[in-house]
């Protein structure tokens, strides 16, 4: 279709000339005058068409400046050598002229196209800011994409939520977009106007996007593609972070809200605690018991006890979700610590023997004394509950540059990746354990909060050869306060 256009340019162009030369000659006019008029029409048709076109007017015109003033006159033979060099000097004239003004010309549109390009990437970043995050935000940038670049089609792909949204007119091969973005290979073919781009944030891919150019977007080229991807990353990142900032907010209203509520019931239950605890040990003191009778009394103490514990770390952990606990610094001996470990340890209770292990050079930590000891206490307590029976539990301190490390090892048990950040939420338990041991899901998420009081941190690390290993680190203090 182009090189049958190309030619019926050029058919034009020749005709143009040999009138405009014929019509020279038939009103007397000077062969100066007519190769002159010959020589604008072929700069003027080089500005239009092309290269091409211009020198098929240039040998036109020579050819029949020739037949008509050369001579012998109306013929296409030249007598005279200089009639020669005058020939060839105006077709060296011709296409330079030609070559000069076709490169204008481009020049000139390659400018307009490179201000057309800038003039919509400046609509599409004003509108991906305008955008409405509420609203799905992949189909209103597919749209937008489409419409502001003039684009018979336009896909994006979205490796997070793994959707794929379109706009246009045309049918969009879904399985290239996917395989751009798990290839990560970009592809250009200008024959059918197609590009195909991995959006990427720094050196991560985040999705995919593919752009049908139209007769109208002439304007598309590799650098604009590129630049439409960046945009399109910027905007899923953007609406993925707005999605993660209101379920944040959302969370943390639900988390105060949740606080208020257990703080209020945990106060509420402390009066009848203490009036049961203390009516089941009037009842043990009291000589006119059963044997039987004294059981069950007992029973009422013990569990109204480890109820009051519970009450009680609830209410801690309200506290510290409130910024209302203060944690005051003591000097603590590791050694003198460690030694005290198995009096206040669950596992101690349990039939697992207890490892103690010291790996430090520095041979005291600054903390609160109370709040480590029930930090401590409840990785152990999860170690004593999800360990397999009657297998050790290690305890092992050691430091670092900057840090003191506490950690807990139990054999038995394996929480995988996806769950070794969650399991220090409150009331979180993985659905691998929560039917393996009763518990409630506060006691890591207390211990978390001890340890960011503290400003040090905690995590796990487990195998899957059953060995899970929290650690509970503490920033060393140089200067004792």
């Amino acid at each position: 279709m182009y090189a049958a256009r190309r030619l019926l340019r050029s058919a034009t162009v020749v005709l143009i000339l040999v009138l405009v030369t014929t019509v020279g000659f038939r009103c007397h006019a000077k062969a100066l005058t007519t190769g002159l008029v010959d020589l604008l029409l072929v700069m003027l048709i080089a500005f239009r068409w092309g290269f091409i076109e211009a020198a098929m007017g240039s040998i036109a015109a020579v050819a029949f400046l020739d037949f008509y003033y050369m001579p012998p006159i109306l013929s296409f033979y030249e007598n005279d050598p200089q009639d020669w060099i005058s020939s060839a000097i105006f077709i060296m004239i011709a296409l330079s002229v030609s070559r000069f003004a076709d490169r204008l010309r481009a020049q000139t549109d390659a400018a307009q196209s490179e201000r057309t390009r800038l003039e919509k990437l400046y609509l599409a970043s004003r509108d991906i800011i305008m955008m409405d995050r509420r609203n799905e935000v992949g189909s209103q940038l597919a749209g937008l994409i489409a419409d502001v670049f003039e684009a018979d089609a336009v896909a994006i792909w979205d490796a997070r939520e793994f959707t794929m949204d379109k706009a246009g007119r045309t049918t969009i091969p879904a399985d290239r977009v996917r395989a751009t973005y798990f290839n990560e290979s970009s592809e250009t073919d200008y024959a059918s106007r197609t590009f195909t781009r991995v959006l990427r944030l720094g050196t991560r891919p985040i999705g995919a996007v593919y752009v049908a150019g139209s007769a109208r977007s002439a304007y598309l080229n590799s650098t604009c593609v590129d630049a439409i991807a960046t945009l399109a990353a910027l905007a899923l990142e953007r609406a993925h972070s707005f999605i993660a900032e209101s379920s944040a907010e959302a969370a943390s209203r639900s988390e105060q809200l949740r606080s208020a509520m257990l703080d209020g019931l945990a106060h509420a239950f402390k009066t009848p605690l203490a009036t049961i605890q203390t009516a089941s040990s009037g009842l043990l003191e009291s000589s006119k018991l059963e044997n039987t009778e004294k059981e069950l009394a007992s029973l009422i103490e013990s569990e109204a006890t480890r109820l009051g514990e519970l009450t009680s770390k609830v209410l801690q952990t309200a506290e510290l979700d409130e910024g209302r606990f203060r944690v005051e610094l003591e000097r603590v001996e590791i050694c003198d610590f460690l030694q005290e470990c198995p009096s206040w340890s669950d596992s101690a209770r349990e039939d697992r023997p207890l490892l103690l292990s010291v790996r430090s050079i520095v041979d005291h930590v600054w903390a609160d004394l109370r709040l480590l000891q029930l930090a401590l206490f409840q990785i152990l307590d999860n170690a004593s509950k999800y360990g397999r029976p009657g297998s050790p539990i290690s305890l092992r301190v050691e430091s670092t540059d900057s840090e003191i490390v506490f950690s807990v090892q139990n054999e038995g048990s394996y929480i995988p990746p996806q769950e070794a950040l969650r399991i220090f939420e409150r009331f979180y338990r993985a659905p691998e354990t929560q039917y393996k041991s009763a518990g409630t899901g506060i006691g890591l998420s207390v211990t978390k909060r001890i340890a960011e009081a503290h400003h040090g941190r905690v995590w796990v690390e487990s195998t899957p050869e059953m060995k899970t290993t929290f650690f509970f680190s503490l920033p060393q203090i140089q200067k004792e306060a």
